[in-house]
């Protein structure tokens, strides 16, 4: 009877293991990329500075940039790539949490910031403190955008960010409009950075966050309201917290999160570049990733940029037609002048937002032909 009863646990657990809901969505974007190394991490709560050199070191280079010290990029990306839109936003008890597509995703996008340069592209400065998400956001009732905090503004945990003029340039933004927000491929959406100017000024700044047990809660921008925007309702995930960043993993109902203590200690990477070095050795290989999407990309860029103009104009009319049923008679003429003047103006700006736009896709086709990248290469 014992031996029978022990089989029929034995059961439940095996078909339980094979019951795992896997979203359709989930099985075509969270797929990892491969390890670039043989490094294995190992089982741990805590980890060192010296095992994020070892780790990161497969996955891109160590660059001795000052005044931040170590810093690393990546490789394998092109000359267009930006944090936090390969992976997906999640609502859970930390707030807004950024999941990852990449392996790597679970150290860079949760512990220290990303910084950028005009010639080196992005790179992670390392720090101790995990969060959510290094974000700060920007909505209104069509668009929602986030940005990296920068690395130069300190946090204090148990008092939050010490950040006086709160401003993040215009072109280090990530626009989209706010019903693909919950969407699993939000590069795909990304409203071409021409157009962040006038999309600043369309949106509110949502950098307030709260802090508990001295980790920031990522909660600047309220569910209710992203519900209200997009149409759909937010369900907060569950965390579960994890050994090892392969067990990372995100359901339906559950994230998967590795978020081990590091260890400050006195070391460097095993091997560093100067800065000028990281910008010969990588700039090839982002052209080269160019060659055979960019066609593609150009395209999207420029619906999206026509798309989005066009829904501003209209939802401009819709809030002056509004406006006209409630005010006196003898101030509807007014109002409709008003609109006239701003549809105008708002068509000056998307004429020069679309100039730009080409321009600067006729400088990415140029940079690929290939001459200019046999010259790159020597």
């Amino acid at each position: 009877m014992r031996k029978s009863a022990i089989l029929v646990v034995l059961v439940a657990l095996s078909l339980a293991s094979c019951l795992i809901y896997v979203p359709p969505e989930e099985k075509q974007t969270t797929t990892r990329q491969p390890a670039a190394s043989s490094f294995q991490p190992y089982v741990s709560g805590e980890i060192t500075f010296g095992y994020i050199y070892d780790y990161l070191s497969g996955f891109g280079l160590w660059v001795n940039y000052s005044p931040f010290g170590y810093v690393w990029v990546p490789r394998g990306i092109d000359a267009r790539w930006h944090p936090y839109i390969h992976g997906r936003w999640v609502w859970t008890d930390y707030g807004w949490t950024w999941v990852s597509f990449y392996s790597w995703g679970w150290l860079p996008f949760h512990y220290g910031r990303w910084g950028w340069d005009i010639h080196l592209g992005w790179f992670w400065v390392p720090d101790v403190e995990w969060a959510p998400a290094w974000v700060v956001w920007r909505f209104s009732d069509i668009y929602l955008g986030w940005a990296p905090v920068p690395p130069d503004i300190p946090f204090r945990p148990g008092h939050g960010f010490e950040w006086r003029n709160r401003h993040i340039d215009y072109h280090l933004w990530v626009f989209i409009e706010a019903r693909h927000f919950s969407e699993g491929r939000l590069a795909n959406w990304v409203i071409p950075r021409e157009r962040n100017r006038t999309l600043i000024n369309f949106t509110v700044l949502a950098d307030r966050f709260s802090l508990r047990n001295n980790i920031i809660i990522n909660d600047a921008l309220s569910p209710q309201h992203v519900e209200r925007i997009t149409g759909r309702p937010i369900t907060r995930v569950n965390i579960k917290e994890i050994k090892q960043p392969a067990e990372e993993k995100l359901s339906s109902k559950e994230v998967r999160i590795y978020r081990p203590v590091i260890r400050r200690e006195s070391v460097t990477p095993r091997t560093a570049i100067s800065r000028e070095e990281a910008i010969q050795r990588l700039t090839p290989d982002r052209l080269k990733q160019d060659v055979n999407s960019i066609d593609t990309y150009h395209h999207r860029e420029q619906a999206l940029l026509e798309k989005t103009q066009k829904m501003e104009i209209e939802r401009l009319k819709q809030q002056t037609e509004k406006e006209i049923k409630v005010v006196p008679p003898q101030e509807k003429q007014r109002k409709l002048k008003e609109l006239q003047t701003r549809i105008e103006q708002l068509r000056q700006q998307h004429q020069e937002e679309k100039e730009q736009l080409l321009q600067r896709q006729a400088r990415e086709k140029q940079a690929i032909q290939p001459k200019n990248l046999r010259d790159k290469n020597h």
